[in-house]
């Protein structure tokens, strides 16, 4: 199969989103599917929502922005191994989902997406008709597919990381080194990485300000 075609990325609601959010003071990221899909990620299938990241502070900030878009109020949701504050837009045709405060808890392992302090300044940045969209680090999708048991996403994600380990290895390793992961789960995040040592031991455990 061959990468999804940005034509099927939901590029105006993107754009229109940016554009919504822009100057709000709140940080932001896309992950999941469409994150993926717009650095090329063979899915199978277009990505069929929008999900944005924010810390739980922030996301009060976005939903005020976005709340002509609303298709519900904030809640706080617990299931399974997951809680967080969601809420649901729809834009320009497109389904968006915005996860405050993003928490995974298994039975041996843990990790919090830090917008903020983490994943907005390791992420990178990518243009949707203009605006500047912020994409979580590869890192996360790969940690969050292993505790989620994705083996499609984590070969997705860990083929990304093995084309360009220079741009995405330093990242890796301070998610890593921030998250509560079993070893074994570090280990499987590793091995889908292509990565033969702990990248944690360089990172520090610290995310650039």
């Amino acid at each position: 199969m061959i990468p999804i075609p940005e034509r099927t990325i939901p590029v105006q609601a993107l754009a229109r989103l940016s554009g919504a959010l822009d100057g709000c003071g709140a940080l932001w990221v896309v992950g999941g599917s469409t994150g993926l899909a717009l650095r090329g990620a063979d899915l199978g299938r277009p990505p069929r929502d929008l999900d944005l990241y924010a810390d739980e502070e922030d996301a009060v900030r976005l939903h005020e922005r976005l709340a002509e878009y609303a298709v519900d109020e904030p809640a706080e949701s617990v299931t399974g191994i997951y809680r967080s504050i969601l809420s649901h837009y729809r834009i320009a045709g497109a389904a968006v989902e915005l996860v405050g405060g993003f928490r995974v808890r298994t039975e041996s392992s843990r990790y919090s997406t830090e917008v903020r302090e983490c994943l907005h300044p390791l992420g990178e940045t990518w243009s949707a008709d203009g605006y500047p969209v912020r994409l979580t680090p590869l890192g996360h999708e790969l940690i969050f597919n292993v505790l989620r048991q994705r083996p499609d996403r984590c070969r997705a994600a860990g083929d990304l990381i093995r084309q360009h380990p220079d741009r995405h290895l330093a990242a890796l390793g301070r998610l890593l080194a921030r998250s509560g992961l079993s070893e074994e789960d570090a280990a499987a995040v590793l091995r889908y990485a292509g990565v033969s040592e702990d990248v944690r031991t360089g990172g520090g455990g610290e995310c650039p300000g």
